[in-house]
């Protein structure tokens, strides 16, 4: 198999659709066709189920799918490296979700870039699962995750530990003195989908089965906007929100007849990397 193959067989689990696909590919309809072919007979299984009324996966498309996509990246990542030896000293390949990034990463990472520029740096963000994923594929050097990993191959400490709050805009003043659970249901909550382990499904359950929440954004900072312009509220993590606190343009509303677990992240590396001496470098550059 090749990488026109596997794109082509991406493309076409995507579309379900032979001519999108080819038009996609900007390719001939039978290419498509010979390649899906191709990879099937050296498979030795069917990846699609055909009809005439529709084109889905089989059961061996589905799981096939998820190394089809892993081998692509792996091939353009190690692209990417070996056409950065030459200009670089050494590189450093991070993995983290969006949360700890914006919380912790983002200055850090900052002033490591300044002050390091013999160092190719690239960081990928996305969800805890899939980005342990890829530190087991060696596809990054360090992860920064809500989910522990204890394989025998890795290296898996805590890297913090805080409370989410629940703040509002500065002038929403009915419950500056504290809130119940069941005062919850009142407010206009914007929900963000947190992958923190079980703290965001115990934040879901602290409302109603089927709540209706007026506003849902999948990016914790992406809120910061809409509730220092607004009158919603919304657990956040207490330093994603420390400046807005202490400039008063949001307030903390006290929780009167339930807690929130403290939330975990992790730092997660290879136990054994050729840049050890960078990836500590890094991890304890001052943020």
């Amino acid at each position: 198999m090749n990488s026109d193959m596997l794109n082509t067989f991406i493309q076409l689990a995507d579309y379900k659709n032979y001519t999108q696909t080819a038009n996609s590919l900007f390719v001939a309809q039978s290419t498509v066709t010979n390649r899906i072919l191709e990879l099937e007979a050296e498979l030795g299984k069917p990846l699609f189920i055909r009809s005439k009324k529709q084109l889905q996966l089989t059961q061996e498309g589905e799981h096939f799918l998820i190394y089809a996509k892993r081998i692509l990246e792996l091939e353009n990542l190690a692209r990417k490296e070996i056409n950065s030896l030459n200009q670089y000293k050494h590189s450093i390949r991070i993995g983290t979700t969006n949360t700890i990034y914006d919380c912790y990463l983002a200055n850090k990472t900052v002033t490591f870039v300044n002050n390091n520029p013999d160092i190719k740096m690239n960081i990928t963000i996305g969800h805890s699962l899939p980005l342990l994923q890829m530190l087991l594929d060696k596809a990054i050097d360090i992860a920064f995750t809500y989910v522990p990993c204890h394989k025998r191959e890795v290296t898996c400490s805590t890297f913090r530990k805080e409370q989410l709050i629940l703040v509002t805009h500065k002038l929403n003043l009915i419950y500056k003195n504290g809130i119940t659970q069941k005062e919850l249901e009142k407010i206009p909550y914007y929900y963000c989908d947190f992958t923190f382990q079980e703290v965001g499904s115990y934040i879901k359950d602290l409302f109603p089965k089927g709540h209706p929440f007026p506003f849902e954004i999948d990016r914790s900072a992406n809120l910061l906007p809409y509730l220092k312009s607004g009158t919603g509220y919304s657990f956040l993590p207490a330093s994603l929100v420390n400046q807005e606190l202490q400039s008063e343009e949001l307030i903390q509303i006290p929780i009167l007849d339930f807690t929130i677990p403290e939330i975990c992240s992790y730092v997660i590396t290879a136990t054994k990397v050729h840049n050890y001496e960078c990836i500590q470098k890094y991890i304890g550059n001052p943020e």
